[in-house]
C-alpha cells in the first residue's frame, strides 16, 4: 500500500520548534540559508502523513535569468555597461516581488567568469529545474509542445 502525505501551509505556532529541529540536524544537506527569514521572503510548506510532520519545505521567490543575447560583435564594455544598467532593473523589480535572489545558469565558463565580474557568484549546489508544463498534458497541448 502508498503512503499518503499531505501538505499545508506552515504553522508558526505549532510547526516552529520542530522545523528548526529538522533544518538544523539536517544543515550538512540542505543548504539552508537562514537569511531567507530577514525580510518575510520564505512561505514554508509542512508535508505530514497519519504519524505526524514528516518534513518541511521552505520557498522563496526567486528572479531566474534565462540568457544573455548580446548583438553579435558587441564590444565587452558595452556589454558590461548593458549588463551594470539591467542589474539595477533587476534589483529593483526583485524588491517589488521581495525576490532574495536572481539565479544565471550557464555552461559556458567564458560567459561565467564574466558575470562574477560584476557581482555574480558562483553557486556551489547543482541547480535543478522543475518545468511545469512537463507535469501537465493540458499545458503542453495548449503551448502545441506535445
Amino acid at each position: 500500500m502508498r503512503r499518503q502525505v499531505w501538505v499545508r501551509k506552515y504553522n508558526e505556532k505549532t510547526d516552529r520548534k520542530l522545523f528548526l529541529d529538522f533544518l538544523y540536524a539536517g544543515r550538512e544537506e540542505n543548504r539552508f540559508d537562514p537569511r531567507i527569514f530577514e525580510k518575510n521572503q520564505t512561505t514554508i510548506f509542512t508535508c505530514y502523513d497519519e504519524g505526524g510532520i514528516v518534513g518541511f519545505i521552505p520557498v522563496v521567490v526567486c528572479m531566474a535569468v534565462e540568457s544573455l543575447a548580446w548583438r553579435p560583435g558587441l564590444p565587452a564594455s558595452v556589454r558590461a555597461q548593458a549588463l551594470k544598467s539591467f542589474q539595477v532593473v533587476l534589483v529593483e523589480k526583485a524588491s517589488e516581488m521581495n525576490a532574495p535572489y536572481a539565479f544565471m545558469a550557464t555552461t559556458n565558463e567564458t560567459y561565467a567568469d564574466f558575470l562574477t565580474q560584476y557581482g555574480w557568484k558562483r553557486a556551489v549546489v547543482p541547480v535543478l529545474t522543475l518545468p511545469f508544463a512537463d507535469l501537465c498534458p493540458e499545458i503542453k497541448e495548449a503551448e502545441g509542445t506535445v
